[in-house]
């Protein structure tokens, strides 16, 4: 999305006054024990999405190398340049409506990552066949024709890699490919991995390459720079016909040296992590944008030039390369156990939504088993009998399975007692786990259930919303099942992936882990993001070709994994904010709408009963400045926006503005919410809000913006008596305090909102280690003084191990030009410093681990 540029407003980027010390005291009560902490807490989630695999983990660097790309997935076709599903089918949610789901094909060629280049005279075109195919599976071939050769000059078939081959001086590079030609082709032909600029980096020549049958032609290519960029060749050097088909690339030095291996650094990120399990292949990837392009895990297994691929729901295939073995292989390379995802018989309800009827759901179920069994079944059984034939006899790490990803409600929960009782019966010591959809668990799902062991919920949520919900998890009812939050992250108000994200992340973890009677597992998501394929704000590891770097939170998460304890102790924390006497709402006003028509009219600032302003829009049309959207000015004084989208805006500059009351008029005139008056407005891109009759004019909101368009919430959602009426004017005041924002419409007051506390610890026992681990989060802009008071007895050895994670802004993050901004920093204080008020960093994480004297 386009951002406008930055408009200040005056004086509005000045220095705040300065901040307050905050002052807590934490009292640690290590004579009682609470809940055991799972040692399957931490976790992580891998989904084909923004090219996780392909042209991330999976080490393959050819892109399309079997040709197959072009292909309309299973389920659709192509019409005006979308994919729509075929033939049209009930959705699963909204039946007996029909699915009216669309995806732009986002292919322009029949053969994506490659092209033709020919000089010197020399003609080379590109066609694709399935004539004579390598195989039935994957039957696109490319015929390549080189017309009149001549040898002054070049005809190349060129593969561009994942918007480039990252290419290392002294590594080596294994080459396969499958040729046969015509009469006419010579034989010869040249490969090379070249930099953009054509210069040669490897290469090796072949002078037999000829035959009318497919055969398979090998080399190694020894790279003699560095190049994040380059590009792969083939150079003919003959006319005729040559027809190529599975050519693959490969860095020699893959994650533990395996072939058709994984990506060594972004392997070894994960490893870094060490994850007690990996969920995998979805997400909405298991679920398919069609029922009949779903994933099968059994055509992911085998000979990998003889796997058909997948198309991602995020638009782009995958070879599936990275298939159910070659998963499973990486669980037990990295010690962590598996959890498969599968199918229920669903697409994915947010895109077709298309399924089978629960008369049909046999072969998903014995499909299910059939997983199973591959992994863990004896080599006596048919599936463990595949297993060991693909090179792995002895039974791989599968303790989860998922049955389905995000579906829910009583037509859900039919099909997953189906999927229970079979796999219960047949393989007791498996977990099984619920879907809940997206969001919280929810007794509309629950309720139609006969048995549950576990229940995934997903949480993606706004900076601002931990710090407001802290007892999100205390407030569940226990009952006799568990809890996995299979996807979480803070997704809102963090650009992406700031140190504001970081902070909310850990908070959230800790509530996480201060609930271990309830929760038992977590996966972030998503894990991985090719910089060249963003599908999602924030991601935890990044990369392109050449590069990789993590998030603040992937270190913040692995900082509290490492220190994981066994069972929680009691924490009680005071928090005195009186002595922060800053104005936390200084700033400028304005007027907005979000794809709604609005006048705006009256307008009044009041301050100690004086009146400081009052619009005149008659009188003055010059002193509003328009921001985004359509701003004109009707005969009744008023100014009206009318344009569609999102965050249109028009502020009042040189204004700077602390403790004073706001009062309008505002009329809806047509279109999507209501109201939208911001105040603290730092600069155009940057402000706190008012959103009156958001949620499609049914609630009321404060929220925060920043990068112009990011926005989350400061409040949760407050439902209005009834929607607001178009044509009808409303009176609005908003009383900005010292600490608190009051809402009134009407001369109710609709909502309030003071900043929630953003200092938080937890603490417990690591039994093994024999210590006492505390950990704090200070989201706060300002260092903390926290004064420990420990249980009579506790006494700690000399000295403390201490590590934290500490911002210099908010808005701080590392990036492919700094990966390590911020990273944890380890040290050691002394028991005596603790006795004494310790000062907690601004914007800080930190973990303390005490052995008791």
């Amino acid at each position: 999305m386009k951002r406008t540029a930055l408009f200040l407003l005056g004086n509005l980027c000045g220095c705040v006054a300065a901040l307050s010390q905050l002052s807590a005291s934490v009292a640690i009560h290590t004579n009682k024990e609470a809940n055991k902490i799972s040692p399957a807490l931490h976790g992580i989630f891998f989904e084909e999405i923004s090219h996780a695999g392909e042209g991330g983990l999976y080490g393959e660097l050819i892109q399309n190398r079997g040709f197959e790309e072009n292909r309309i997935p299973a389920g659709t076709v192509l019409k005006d340049g979308f994919l729509v599903p075929y033939p049209e089918k009930p959705h699963f949610m909204l039946e007996p409506g029909k699915t009216d789901w669309k995806l732009e094909w986002p292919l322009k060629t029949d053969w994506p990552a490659w092209s033709a280049a020919g000089t010197g005279g020399n003609n080379i075109t590109l066609s694709l066949t399935r004539q004579q195919p390598l195989n039935l599976a994957t039957p696109n071939s490319m015929c390549v024709t080189i017309d009149g050769y001549n040898a002054a000059g070049k005809a190349q078939l060129i593969n561009e890699g994942f918007w480039g081959i990252g290419v290392k001086k002294g590594e080596v590079y294994h080459l396969s490919f499958y040729a046969h030609t015509d009469a006419v082709f010579q034989g010869q032909l040249q490969v090379s991995l070249q930099s953009a600029a054509g210069s040669e980096l490897a290469g090796y020549r072949f002078t037999g390459v000829k035959g009318s049958k497919w055969k398979k032609y090998t080399c190694d290519l020894l790279s003699t720079a560095d190049d994040p960029k380059a590009r792969f060749v083939i150079n003919f050097e003959s006319a005729g016909k040559v027809w190529l088909d599975f050519v693959s690339l490969f860095p020699e030095h893959t994650f533990k040296s395996r072939p058709n291996g994984l990506r060594k650094d972004i392997a070894e990120m994960i490893v870094g992590m060490k994850p007690s399990f990996v969920r995998w292949p979805g997400g909405c990837y298991v679920e398919g944008i069609t029922i009949e392009s779903a994933p099968d895990w059994k055509k992911t297994i085998g000979p990998v030039e003889q796997r058909p691929g997948t198309f991602s729901p995020w638009g782009y295939w995958s070879s599936d390369g990275l298939g159910y073995h070659e998963y499973l292989q990486f669980c037990e390379d990295i010690h962590a156990d598996a959890l498969y995802v599968f199918n229920v018989g669903v697409s994915c309800e947010y895109r077709s939504g298309t399924y089978v009827p629960e008369s049909e759901m046999q072969p998903y179920i014995q499909n299910a088993l059939d997983a199973i069994e591959y992994a863990i079944g004896p080599v006596s059984s048919s599936w463990g009998k595949v297993r060991a034939r693909n090179g792995h006899p002895e039974p791989f790490p599968l303790k989860y399975v998922e049955v389905g990803n995000e579906q829910h409600g009583p037509k859900y929960a039919r099909r997953y007692n189906q999927f229970y009782d079979a796999i219960r019966k047949k393989y007791p010591d498996i977990v099984i786990i619920a879907s809940m959809g997206i969001g919280d668990v929810n007794r509309h799902t629950l309720d139609s259930m006969q048995h549950v062991q576990v229940a995934d919920e997903h949480a993606y949520k706004d900076v601002n919303w931990i710090f407001r919900n802290t007892d999100h998890f205390d407030r569940y009812k226990r009952g006799n099942w568990d809890m996995y939050v299979g996807e979480y992250a803070t997704n809102a108000g963090v650009g992406a992936g700031n140190m504001r994200a970081a902070l909310s992340d850990a908070m959230y973890i800790m509530t996480m882990e201060r609930n271990a009677d309830l929760v038992k597992m977590s996966s972030y998501a998503p894990l991985l993001v090719n910089e060249n394929d963003v599908d999602w704000p924030v991601n935890l590891i990044h990369y392109n070709a050449g590069q990789s770097f993590a998030r603040i939170s992937y270190y913040i998460i692995n900082l509290l994994a490492e220190n994981r304890a066994d069972v929680n102790v009691p924490v009680t924390l005071s928090l005195n904010r009186e002595a922060d006497k800053r104005m936390q709402f200084s700033g400028g006003i304005g007027l907005g709408t979000w794809d709604t028509d609005t006048e705006y009219k009256d307008i009044e600032v009041t301050q100690s009963g004086k009146v400081i302003y009052a619009s005149n829009f008659t009188g003055n049309r010059s002193e509003w400045k328009p921001v985004r959207g359509t701003w004109v000015y009707t005969d009744s004084g008023a100014i009206r926006q009318t344009a569609e989208g999102a965050q249109q805006l028009a502020v009042l500059p040189n204004k700077q503005l602390d403790n004073y009351t706001l009062t309008l008029k505002a009329r809806r005139m047509g279109g999507v919410n209501a109201f939208i008056i911001p105040f603290a407005v730092k600069d155009s891109n940057t402000y706190l809000r008012a959103h009156i009759g958001s949620w499609m004019n049914s609630h009321s909101v404060f929220e925060s913006v920043s990068n112009g368009y990011d926005v989350a919430g400061l409040t949760n959602q407050f439902r209005l008596d009834k929607p607001l009426e178009n044509g009808r004017w409303y009176d609005v005041k908003l009383e900005v305090g010292q600490a608190e924002v009051k809402c009134y419409l009407d001369g109710k007051l609709i909502m309030s909102y003071r900043e929630p506390d953003k200092l938080f610890a937890i603490a417990g026992k690591d039994t093994a280690r024999g210590e006492l681990v505390v950990k704090i989060v200070n989201a706060y802009e300002q260092p903390a003084s926290v004064q420990f008071v420990w249980d009579a007895g506790f006494n700690a050895g000399t000295e403390v191990w201490m590590s934290e994670i500490a911002g210099n802004h908010p808005g701080e993050e590392n990036s492919f030009e700094q990966p390590k901004a911020v990273v944890p920093v380890t040290g050691q204080i002394t028991w005596q410093q603790l006795q004494q008020p310790w000062q907690c960093k601004p914007l800080s994480v930190t973990v303390l681990r005490l052995k008791k004297k």
